[in-house]
């Protein structure tokens, strides 16, 4: 007899391929991974191919510039009714506006961002410390949020 509840899933170790990794030009930031286990002339045409077609890669989510832009832009549903709200500024310590203005030159660049003048909503840059000592740099959007229409059909729950 199992001590095991029946609504209690046991979580089985996936086993997952060995891969190994190929460097690209000795650029240590930008490798593939191909299985371990392939045969030797299956792998070095895999990795000539990936080569050959290195420019269909993005190695960074700002390395997108020909994206067709009406296929990435979204236009909020923003209530009329909605007063739209500019937050009062906040200064910033000099690392977290180094960061800030690194984040946004990379945006701009990429074409996902762009400047606006005179801007209904204002909304406050967050900075957190991720694990690898880098910065994330995030919009405070709760008041735009609160603007806009709940989801009728809001994402099901993964769980």
């Amino acid at each position: 007899m199992s001590l095991a509840t029946p609504n209690v899933a046991v979580a089985e170790e996936a086993t997952c391929e060995e891969l190994e990794k190929v460097l690209i030009d000795d650029d240590l930031e930008k490798f593939f991974q191909v299985g371990a286990q392939l045969l030797v002339e299956e792998k070095l045409e895999l990795v000539a191919f990936l080569k050959n077609n290195i420019d269909v890669f993005a190695w960074d989510a700002y390395e997108v510039p020909r994206v067709d832009i009406s296929f990435i832009c979204y236009h909020l549903n923003v209530n009329f009714a909605a007063i739209p709200r500019r937050q009062p500024p906040r200064r910033s310590s000099k690392e977290h506006s180094k960061a800030i203005k690194e984040e946004g030159l990379k945006l701009k660049k990429a074409g996902a961002i762009k400047e606006v003048f005179y801007p209904e909503w204002l909304a406050h840059i967050v900075i957190m410390k991720k694990k690898n000592g880098k910065w994330r740099v995030c919009v405070y959007f709760t008041d735009l949020n609160k603007a806009c229409p709940k989801d009728s059909f809001p994402m099901p729950r993964i769980s």
